[in-house]
């Protein structure tokens, strides 16, 4: 049982607020190489230098080159040789090249596999520094990075081998397109970028299969900053054409899978104002959740599976900017649940500023055109030019995404509108209207999830590592005791938060060990609050209670504190609902010889069983089940399953547990067991018909 976890100092945090914590402490081999094999066979000629990211240079033998210095070779800061990846495509930042060179062209860096396996891509260097979007097959990848100086010298390499485990034992997440039953799969486009690449819907899925490795890549660098290691979310993939370059074709890989959906509505009827989000007289703004549900489950497999938790990211691709209205319909930036299907939602306005492979995404983010609010929207009127476009919807449908992993606003970061730098995580530069570029971009520019997202996802099962085990789920309970309160899970404890006046102040966390009892102090947790005005005794505080599997809010911590009975014997929270008339059975020292249940399609009431005699807790009614004590058999406690009410429930004693009677699988799981040091003598809860609410009553071995 613990109180307050300090957080460990990882070795591998190098991530400083300032360019010289970037000096240094690659573990990779500098070499001094001619050409690189491949393509790109070197450094472009001078002539060459603003040709677009990832192209390769012209052919034909490179110009006369001098040689290049050995110290500018390119040094890793955030890998190291053999590493385990677990996603297709990871950030890799690293120095290289001389510092101090003109901002607009410091050179660029080349990554090449050994085998050709994907195309060579070039990304810029902005003063000493770079960010390069890396593709891994699985197994040993033997990367090649080269840096070419903006000049004619010679250019220098450094080797890097990393591994590829792809875990395909991890629920994924889904991305799907949905359509109108009418759609012709058109998106709306800007112009300019509709001469050069069209509105198709093929485009669309490239670009949706883009931006999933970008997301899944974004949150391993998170996590691993975070002292969590190499670990992420994965997307649903299938052997296809694969579309990540736009180099090669009919070139075959394992590639994110990208459903197309058709809605049973019309594109009309998507697109009415009162469905849009961001219409202040709508009439029912969430609606397209709700569309987009009924569609995966109309749609069919995976999402029609009942028995097991799905997870999708959908677009809206026939989203449209009302010019007239000056309003985004077919647009809802929404996450959450409903039934077994965890669902993320955002409109297709802006996929016209979204990369659709490598080659395009230096491109995409470093394009600073105007956008025309003539032709299309200017979300949130943060987005006036096409990188900030790109920014806003990439980065807020990130938002959501979070929201389907569970995760709530927070003070900072991708779930506030951290966002809005999202290009900042995968560039080492950035450009402005009217400004050039601001150098370098580090890590302390860039958006971020917040630490209490990454803890979430640390116990998320869809970031699980080969080597962890997770218990079976189970939600947290509170049991107040003489000088505080004590939290209880059989699955773990890995995070309370403090919140006072409605954001998260403070936290403890367990994350490398999550805890089956935590003593809660309340000094201690205003303790943990950072900002002193919130410490305020008189600030009531509400806790989030986050196990493996579970959580439980308790709305006011201090009236959690005072939970005693007339018997003055303990209280535990209480489960399910606090609904119809309170209802106490309390049998203190008496002996049970044994315990009867009552329960139909939910449970009635529970029956002590002493010499002669009974004590009974709610109502006699469905099925009984009857549990005679032998000798020197006790209770312990129970396990239930509640929800809005009381479910199913389970004795427990010293020696056995008997049958789970009622609706078995309804609700969500919870033991119900006084912490260590006292005894059941008795329960307390609700009802109406059958029981709302149940807890249980307990008082100190003497």
């Amino acid at each position: 049982m613990k109180g307050l976890f300090g957080r460990k100092k990882n070795d591998r945090e190098y991530y400083g607020s300032d360019h010289a914590s970037y000096a240094g402490g690659s573990q990779t081999t500098p070499e001094n190489h001619g050409p690189t094999p491949g393509p790109p066979p070197g450094p472009p000629p001078a002539s060459q230098q603003q040709q677009p990211m990832g192209a390769p240079p012209p052919p034909g033998p490179p110009p006369a080159q001098s040689s290049g210095s050995r110290s500018d070779a390119p040094k890793m800061l955030n890998v190291r040789n053999n590493d385990v990846m677990h996603e297709r495509f990871v950030i890799v930042h690293g120095n290289a090249g001389p510092k101090g060179l003109d901002a607009i062209n410091c050179g660029n860096v080349v990554v090449t596999h050994h085998l050709n396996e994907f195309p060579s891509q070039r990304f810029p260097v902005a003063d000493n520094y770079f960010k390069a979007f890396v593709h891994l097959a699985p197994g040993p990848n033997q990367l090649c990075v080269t840096y070419e100086y903006p000049d004619n010298r010679q250019p220098v390499s450094t080797s890097l081998t990393l591994i590829y485990t792809p875990l395909l034992q991890d629920p994924p997440l889904h991305l799907c397109l949905i359509l109108g039953r009418d759609s012709k799969g058109e998106f709306q486009s800007q112009s300019y970028k509709k001469q050069i690449e069209g509105n198709s819907l093929d485009l669309a899925v490239k670009k949706m299969r883009m931006a999933g490795y970008m997301m899944s890549a974004f949150t391993n660098e998170i996590m691993l900053r975070n002292g969590f290691g190499n670990r992420t979310f994965r997307f649903h993939e299938e052997w296809d054409v694969d579309t990540l370059s736009n180099r090669e074709s009919k070139t075959c890989r394992s590639t994110i899978k990208v459903h197309i959906v058709r809605s049973e509505l019309s594109v009309a009827e998507i697109n009415s104002p009162d469905y849009a989000q961001q219409n202040s007289s709508g009439k029912d703004t969430g609606k397209l959740f709700n569309i987009a549900y009924d569609a995966l489950k109309r749609h069919g497999l995976p999402f029609t599976q009942d028995e097991v938790e799905h997870r999708a990211a959908c677009v809206f691709v026939d989203s449209e900017w009302n010019i007239k209205r000056q309003l985004i319909t077919g647009h809802a930036a929404l996450g959450g649940g409903i039934s077994n299907v965890r669902l993320a939602i955002f409109g297709g306005h802006a996929l016209w500023t979204w990369p659709s492979c490598v080659e395009e995404m230096v491109p995409a983010l470093l394009d600073n055109t105007m956008v025309d609010v003539r032709e299309v929207a200017n979300d949130s009127r943060q987005s006036g030019s096409a990188w900030e476009a790109l920014n806003v919807s990439q980065g807020a449908f990130m938002h959501e995404i979070g929201h389907l992993l569970g995760c709530p606003h927070q003070p900072d970061g991708i779930m506030l509108r951290g966002y809005l730098t999202w290009n900042r995580s995968f560039l080492a530069k950035e450009v402005t209207l009217g400004k050039g570029f601001h150098r370098p971009c580090l890590p302390a520019d860039e958006c971020s999830w917040h630490r209490l997202d990454a803890l979430r996802f640390r116990h998320h099962p869809s970031f699980r590592l080969p080597h962890e085990h997770f218990p079976a789920p189970g939600k947290p309970n509170l049991y107040p005791v003489e000088n505080g309160t004590i939290a209880k899970a059989t699955s773990g404890i890995y995070l309370v938060e403090v919140h006072v006046e409605d954001w998260c102040r403070g936290h403890l966390e367990f994350a490398e060990d999550p805890q089956r009892e935590v003593f809660l102090f309340e000094h201690d947790l205003r303790q943990a609050i950072k900002d002193p005005q919130y410490r305020d005794p008189k600030k009531p505080m509400r806790l989030e209670i986050l196990s493996v599997g579970g959580q439980v809010t308790i709305d006011d911590f201090s009236k959690a504190l005072c939970a005693r009975d007339q018997n003055n014997a303990f209280q535990s929270y209480e489960l399910g609902n606090k609904i119809g008339d309170e209802t106490k059975a309390y049998f203190g020292h008496h002996n049970l010889v044994g315990v009867r249940l009552y329960a139909g399609d939910a449970v009635d009431g529970v029956e002590f069983l002493t010499q002669g005699s009974s004590v009974l807790f709610g109502k006699r009614g469905g099925k009984m089940t009857e549990t005679i004590f032998e000798p020197g058999e006790h209770i312990v406690g129970f396990f239930v399953r509640a929800g809005y009410w009381l479910d199913a429930i389970q004795l427990i004693t010293n020696r056995r547990r008997s049958a789970l009677v009622g609706k078995t699988g309804g609700g969500d799981p919870h033991e119900l067991i006084p912490p260590t040091g006292y005894r059941l003598v008795g329960m307390h809860g609700h009802m109406v018909n059958w029981l709302y609410g149940i807890g249980v009553v307990y008082e100190a071995i003497q």
